[in-house]
Formats: structure tokens, sequence, C-alpha cells
């Protein structure tokens, strides 16, 4: 299985596409995906649920659901991949819970260019909101071989703004701090501090062009311990300082 860490640290994420075949391998992410058949035939696996999407069929996999995607009949598809600060009023509803479902139908295809963040903000929200009229949900099972690696993704998307070192989250989800820390190399190709740390970064990249408050105020809104710690990191990951960050025109 592959993590996607480029579809999990940007919170202004949406990307859209279009093609005639999509072969992928197994992979996991923290962003919402929305795939939509307009012709052909694609067999699709999310959370060990095979669905064979034909025309006029969508599915929406959620945030940290393994999937994977196996061309069946070459056709036109769309996709789309968005974070989940674009839609946090159906994130809130939907919080600790999966669709028992993830395919749906009556989805429009798009006919306006995604050229600006609003325009994007309201698809993601047409997505959600289409997806959620016939949609029942269940609670998060954490089943399966992947299983430890979701908890520490999970964990860490809901902590990362406070205490949310690698021993606090062994802890958490009861596992030995040795064991937890080779696997989630293993499994993501960086160290669980490291993707805590990017985490926080990408939060107050959103942060600093958004508010007015102070570079201090907002590394320990981020969950940055000193401005210092903050500073070095925020430069590891963008090259800029944070206030060269706020202070540019993108």
């Amino acid at each position: 299985m592959i993590f996607e860490a480029k579809h999990s640290l940007d919170e202004r994420e949406y990307t859209v596409g279009r093609g005639e075949a999509l072969d992928f391998p197994a992979h996991i992410h923290r962003s919402f995906e929305f795939f939509h058949q307009l012709e052909g035939s694609t067999k699709i696996s999310v959370d060990g649920k095979t669905y064979i999407l034909n025309s006029g069929e969508a599915v929406l996999i959620f945030p940290f659901q393994i999937h994977s995607y196996t061309c069946l009949e070459k056709g036109e598809y769309e996709m789309g991949i968005f974070s989940k600060e674009l839609v946090p009023d159906f994130v809130k509803k939907t919080e600790q819970l999966l669709p028992r479902d993830n395919v749906f139908y009556g989805m429009e295809k798009r006919t306006q260019s995604m050229d600006n963040f609003f325009l994007c903000k309201a698809w993601a929200y047409r997505i959600c909101g289409e997806f959620d009229k016939g949609c029942s949900y269940v609670k998060r099972s954490f089943k399966g071989g992947d299983g430890i690696l979701l908890k520490m993704l999970i964990y860490a998307d809901e902590h990362f703004c406070g205490e949310c070192s690698l021993r606090e989250t062994a802890k958490a989800i009861g596992y030995d701090y040795a064991y937890v820390s080779k696997y989630f190399v293993k499994k993501t190709g960086m160290s669980y501090n490291k993707y805590v740390n990017l985490l926080r970064v990408s939060k107050s990249m959103r942060v600093l062009k958004s508010s007015a408050a102070g570079v201090a105020d907002i590394a320990s809104e981020c969950g940055f311990n000193t401005q210092r710690s903050f500073n070095r990191k925020f430069f590891e990951h963008t090259k800029m300082t944070p206030t060269f960050y706020r202070n540019s025109k993108n």
C-alpha cells in the first residue's frame, strides 16, 4: 500500500482531472477522493469492498480509506481530490464515521473550470451533498492489516495541534513505542514526528494567510512549542520564513 503524503498535507487542495483509463494500486491519504465514470467501466476497491463502476456511477472515498483502481473498459472518467478543510460542515457531520457504501448516482458531469478557490469549494460541497442524499454511515473500524497505520494517521489528524509525540501516540493506541516507530517509517517513508510537523506547517500556512495573529501565537496554535522550532520547521518545508510567506502574493 502507498501512503500519498502529497494528498495529505495541503489544506486547500483541490485537484481535478479527466482520463480514459485509470489503473492505480492500493493507496491512502488524508483527502476525499471523487471518481465519476462517464463512459466505460472501472473496478474500484475501497477498504476491501469491490465496486464495478459503469456509466453514470460515482464513488466518494473518505479520508484514510484504502482504495485502488483497475480499468475494465476504457472510457471517459473525471475525478477530484479535495482536502477536508474545504468541506468542514460535512466533515463535522461524518466525524468518526464511514459510509456503508461508497457508490452514488445522479452526479452531473462537471462543465465549468475549477479556476478559483471558491468554485473548487462549491463543487466539493456539491459532491458531498449529492453523496449524502442516500448514504447511511457506520462507525469507523480499524480491523485489517493496516489498522495500526490508520490509528496513527487518525490520531495525528486529531491531535497534531497539541501533544502528539510518537510516545504519546503509541500509548494512546496501545502499541509498543519502538515497534510503531519502525512501522510508520516502513509504511509511509517518513518518521511519525516529521509527518506531524508537516501537518502543523500546512495548517500554519493557511492561518498565516487568513489571520492577523502574531507569528508566535500561530506557532502555538498549530502545535509548536517555541517560535524558533516553528521557524525552523516552516523553512525546511517551504524554503521561506513564516513572515516572508505571509507577505508573499501567492
